[in-house]
């Protein structure tokens, strides 16, 4: 088991040998500075040392923006620089870079004002290429990813991140659900490669990175649930947790207390032949056994989600509609997906968890975000239940984030059921009648947290009365004057860990 939080890139460590003179380690990488200033209240300071014959030196980074109605077209928009930010836009796509000044030092400087949330930047040098076409991209060697490539080749450009927080007297955006935890909080990654006959690159092995959360106990009583998750094209396994800080995210929902502790393993499709189905091979013979084989996670379907976007998403939905039964959750992002059959349809009302399906609004590779629209409809339609979540973005990292957000918050781990018994007797002498209600409110999930909360009985429209979920009981006793005129519903109304569930009705006996 490698545990790989902190390391330096053998690339980083050539780039930073071959800049001279070499400046304090403490001069270099990046800074967030509050400048309570328009148009963000915030601004990065960049320092950078690149080898003495570099002629120029510029930042390529994911922090461009445009009015939500300028994108009209993938790539479309107003394309406008940080400093240019407005209340409204959204990170857009392209990138452009935007060049350094050499100081006396030999240091190259940049100030980037930039809104709240998590950026990715790269240095280029001496290129002369607008949107960095053809420019070797080069990390921040005082800043590199906690995480490296795992083998030669590996897609996806190194680069370097920086989380800006949000400013108070200039608002951006509400991004501190990205924010990093401090120490005392935070888990661990760690780098593993297995087995895999499937696998063509690397021949005969995989790789995949694997998060466990603070204070992971590899002998609890009660295993931890599994996030399993897929990066999207031109990405490989270190996407989700480098780029996508799903750590960070995953952290701060369970500092907000509404998320449990939960393992995250997040995975490589390269490499795999058989398309979308060959991905879904590999999950079933040989990820998820080696995951459950070596950490103290669930063998439960019901204890395993899945999320993926992009490419990644096309690959949710083949699991979704045809690998259904590996997963009590699912969570496709910004793909359309196919038209379901009716066999699809039917086990996809079976799901005892919950699906979860959205995209960026303005989403125009592939019209996607049309698509994707258009696909949770007809699934709707046909009677499948799916948690919808549309946001203001593009085909971006900014929008993937607020995905995996709203999936932990409000459907991964999160679904209960409820059963109910109801027992009459005469009260006295009267037409009235004690009544004796009992729902049993049960996880989906056993991720060691149970339900708390109220349920609520009624009858038809008319609410009985509601009781405290104790031990996974609500109990209600109340006497009913001239009984009961039809079934009995008991509605638990869920917590701040658990969503809420609906018994089926029951007549009273006795």
């Amino acid at each position: 088991m490698l545990a790989i939080a902190g390391l330096v890139s053998a690339s980083a460590l050539a780039s930073a040998a071959s800049a001279a003179p070499a400046a304090h380690a403490g001069s270099l990488g990046p800074k967030v500075i509050q400048t309570n200033q328009a148009p963000t209240g915030y601004s990065v300071t960049f320092r950078y040392q690149a080898p003495l014959d570099v002629q120029a030196v510029h930042i390529y980074g994911d922090w461009f923006y445009s009015r939500p109605e300028a994108v009209t077209c993938q790539d479309c928009g107003d394309g406008r620089p940080p400093a240019q930010w407005q209340p409204g836009d959204v990170p857009a796509t392209p990138w452009r870079i935007l060049p350094l000044a050499k100081g006396a030092d030999g240091i190259w400087t940049i100030t980037v004002p930039l809104p709240s949330g998590t950026f990715r930047y790269a240095f280029t040098h001496d290129c002369a290429s607008p949107l960095a076409t053809g420019c070797v991209l080069h990390d921040d060697p005082a800043n590199p990813w906690e995480v490296q490539p795992q083998y030669p080749g590996a897609p996806g450009a190194v680069r370097s991140r920086v989380y800006v927080p949000n400013s108070k007297k200039f608002p951006t955006y509400d991004n501190a659900y990205q924010a990093p935890v401090k120490a005392a909080r935070a888990g661990t990654l760690e780098s593993r490669r297995y087995t895999s006959p499937l696998s063509t690159n690397p021949a005969g092995v995989h790789d995949i990175v694997v998060y466990l959360p603070h204070g992971y106990n590899p002998s609890r009583a009660t295993p931890y649930p599994t996030l399993y998750l897929s990066h999207g094209s031109g990405d490989n396994s270190i996407a989700w947790t480098m780029q996508g800080v799903a750590q960070h995210i995953l952290e701060n929902a369970i500092k907000d207390r509404v998320v449990q502790p939960m393992v995250i393993v997040s995975t490589d499709f390269n490499g795999l032949p058989g398309g979308n189905q060959g991905y879904a091979n590999e999950l079933r013979n040989n990820i998820i056994p080696f995951v459950e084989q070596n950490y103290r996670v669930s063998p439960r379907a019901e204890d395993r989600a899945f999320g993926g976007f992009s490419a990644g998403g096309s690959r949710a939905f083949t699991i979704l509609y045809d690998n259904t039964d590996l997963f009590a959750y699912h969570a496709a992002w910004s793909w359309g997906g196919p038209a379901a059959t009716p066999a699809q349809i039917d086990r996809m009302k079976a799901v005892t968890g919950g699906i979860h399906i959205g995209t960026g609004l303005q989403d125009r590779l592939g019209n996607i975000a049309e698509n994707s629209q258009l696909r949770v409809a007809a699934l709707r339609a046909a009677g499948v239940e799916v948690a919808e979540y549309n946001v203001n973005g593009v085909h971006t990292w900014d929008v993937w984030r607020q995905m995996l957000d709203n999936y932990l918050r409000n459907v991964a781990f999160r679904a209960t059921t409820t059963s109910l018994e109801v027992d009459t007797a005469p009260a006295g002498q009267s037409s009235n009648v004690k009544v004796t209600a009992i729902a049993a409110v049960g996880a989906v999930t056993t991720g060691g947290a149970s339900p708390s909360g109220r349920a609520d009985f009624y009858v038809g429209d008319v609410h009985l009365g509601s009781a405290p979920v104790r031990g996974g009981v609500a109990r209600l006793h109340k006497t009913v004057r001239d009984g009961l005129d039809g079934p009995v519903v008991a509605r638990y109304r869920g917590d701040k860990l658990f969503n809420g569930s609906q018994s089926s009705p029951e007549d009273a006996a006795g």
